[in-house]
């Protein structure tokens, strides 16, 4: 209990600190877990400290080449603009295996934030790969990874987004490298590495800014941003955040109305960091101190599960009782949480577990009273299901429920097909085996697919 009490005393300190428009932590819980909310992750914080002291990876790289160069920098930006370095100094030590993009360097308070899996909307003003290893292990190969400055990538994702507009969210993993991504297979590809680069860089982002059907700036701007490590004290920063709360394509403006946070220190004496300061005052977003501490606490509140936990109650109304209960893969968290709030909105009474929240052997027993006591189950099924299906792949948790509600005469099953599973492909009928069902199930891809799910389910509750 005195463990519990002094978390909750260091949480509110460093939220209230330094800040002019009060944190809502309440809410701020409530948003991430509707999907509201993108991590923007800057340099500073990305590493361990075994790897680098400073967790900054500028420093890391600025210190590897001191270290294997005659040539002594005096800070990232000189590597950069060395005229005398024929190749990039640090492309050559990523080349010759002296660096290498490792989610086991990434610091331990980071990793574990991701791997609560409710951030899957990462912009990141780094260029190096740390942070794009660290979300691979957690997502593997449905991760998505967009450079600015490659323009494939930046069309599929446009694509993606135009292909969800019918009534339904974009909720793959993405990763979005703004300021390009250093790319040592292609060393064509371009990246942010001086003034020069950031102006060119303007521009790109300003023509984007005046399309009128831009995907994804609007899908960026359409989120919450919660900026971690991010100490930009200069124009690039500033300018940042103009793209993320300037005018959307409606001409409306976005007065940002409390949309977002800033992980690090500020110094308020500092007279260029009382300037970021109060320009971050101005455009109402919170600072909440040391990144690092606020990563430890918040993800400790998303993932306490003390029977005294001071948001438990909270996050556990996701797990609702009802008529309707939601069974997924935990790699479609997102999904089910998703489709949770969306059926809620139509009134239903629905029950998903969030047992990737609290763990513990006990939530057996309660997934197998909730089964029982739901009328209709309806099965996510995505690519990930498709795979474990492919592969005869049919032991994990989200199978056994499957079984136990095919064991109830009472209970309608509702196959729900998502981001491209086939119902007509052969694994379905792995799938069909499994539950005894002969239906083929509804396609959410489909344009009338939600309205005919809530058709279903009100036709069994």
């Amino acid at each position: 209990m005195k463990k519990t009490k002094y978390y909750i005393t260091s949480l509110h300190q460093i939220l209230q600190k330094r800040m002019s428009r009060k944190f809502n932590t309440k809410k701020f819980i409530k948003d991430v877990l509707n999907d509201k909310y993108a991590l923007v992750i800057g340099n500073e914080n990305i590493l361990d400290p075994k790897i680098e002291p400073t967790r900054d990876v500028h420093q890391y790289f600025l210190r590897m080449v001191n270290e294997n160069s005659n040539v002594e920098y005096e800070n990232y930006l000189d590597i950069a603009i060395d005229k005398n370095e024929r190749i990039n100094p640090i492309r050559k030590l990523i080349e010759d295996e002296e660096i290498q993009f490792r989610a086991s360097d990434v610091s331990k308070e980071l990793m574990a934030l991701l791997e609560t899996r409710l951030f899957t909307t990462v912009l990141t003003t780094t260029t190096d790969g740390y942070l794009e290893a660290a979300m691979k292990k957690v997502f593997g190969n449905s991760l998505r990874v967009v450079n600015i400055y490659d323009k494939e990538t930046v069309d599929e994702l446009q694509k993606a987004l135009k292909n969800c507009r019918r009534g339904k969210k974009y909720n793959q993993p993405t990763l979005i490298y703004v300021f390009g991504k250093l790319d040592v297979d292609d060393l064509a590809k371009k990246y942010i590495k001086t003034d020069a680069d950031a102006i060119l860089l303007i521009e790109k982002w300003m023509r984007m800014d005046v399309e009128s059907n831009n995907e994804m700036l609007d899908f960026i701007r359409s989120k919450r941003h919660l900026a971690l490590g991010c100490k930009y004290d200069n124009w690039y920063f500033h300018f940042f955040w103009y793209v993320l709360t300037g005018v959307t394509k409606s001409g409306e403006e976005n007065n940002y109305d409390g949309r977002g946070e800033v992980a690090f220190t500020l110094d308020k004496d500092d007279k260029t960091e009382g300037r970021l300061f109060q320009f971050l005052d101005r455009t109402d977003i919170c600072v909440l101190g040391d990144a690092t501490s606020f990563i430890t606490n918040i993800t400790k509140t998303l993932t306490e599960d003390s029977e005294d936990a001071p948001f438990r109650q909270q996050i556990e109304s996701s797990r609702r009782r009802g008529g309707v209960f939601i069974s997924y893969c935990s790699k479609d968290a997102l999904t089910a949480c998703q489709l949770f709030y969306q059926l809620c909105d139509k009134k239903m009474d629905v029950w998903l577990d969030n047992a990737r929240l609290f763990g513990g052997d006990k939530y057996e027993g309660v997934i197998a009273d909730a089964i029982s006591a739901a009328k209709v189950i309806v099965t996510v099924l995505s690519p990930n299901v498709a795979e474990d299906l492919k592969n005869d792949s049919t032991n994990h948790y989200y199978n056994k429920e499957w079984r136990m509600a095919q064991q109830f005469d009472d209970k309608t099953i509702i196959p729900l097909a998502v981001n491209g599973y086939d119902l007509k492909a052969d694994y379905h009928q792995v799938y069909k085996k499994i539950v005894n069902q002969k239906a083929s199930g509804i396609d959410l891809m489909d344009g009338e697919g939600f309205s005919k799910l809530i058709e279903s389910i009100n036709e069994h509750l």
